[in-house]
């Protein structure tokens, strides 16, 4: 019995004392500064991306497609590339109904469509560099 009135007693005492304490108000950027504050104790190297293919590569790889599109190559006997003739006559006896054949598009609808890629992959590149720096 006396052991319970003794921790009745702390559990009140503990109670008293913690209505004392006053509250304090975490600053806005507290998960920022405690999660840099980590960092720099542990010295941990945070995981970066690095892109598989280079600018130097991508650019070599443009040229490259660039070349083959626009280089002009002499019609002769031998083909710069030696492919075999496929004969693809017997896609004519075959009737495939054209689900698409009374299906058409608007300009506007294509342009707007090319649109929103562009500002969406734009979007993904801002939001990547954003986050880059972030970590940084």
């Amino acid at each position: 019995m006396g052991e319970n009135k003794h921790i009745e007693e702390l559990d009140a005492f503990a109670k008293k004392y913690i209505k004392e304490i006053p509250k304090e108000n975490v600053s806005l950027d507290f998960t920022a500064s405690v999660m840099k504050n980590i960092l720099s104790e542990h010295k941990v190297k945070v995981f970066t991306t690095k892109a598989l293919i280079s600018k130097k590569g991508w650019f070599i790889i443009s040229l490259f497609v660039l070349a083959v599109i626009f280089i002009p190559f002499k019609s002769s006997e031998k083909n710069l590339f030696n492919f075999p003739e496929l004969d693809f006559s017997f896609l004519d006896k075959i009737q495939i109904f054209n689900l698409f054949e009374s299906f058409t598009v608007s300009n506007t609808v294509l342009y707007a469509i090319s649109f929103f890629g562009l500002m969406f992959i734009a979007q993904v590149i801002f939001i990547k560099n954003h986050f880059d720096k972030k970590l940084h």
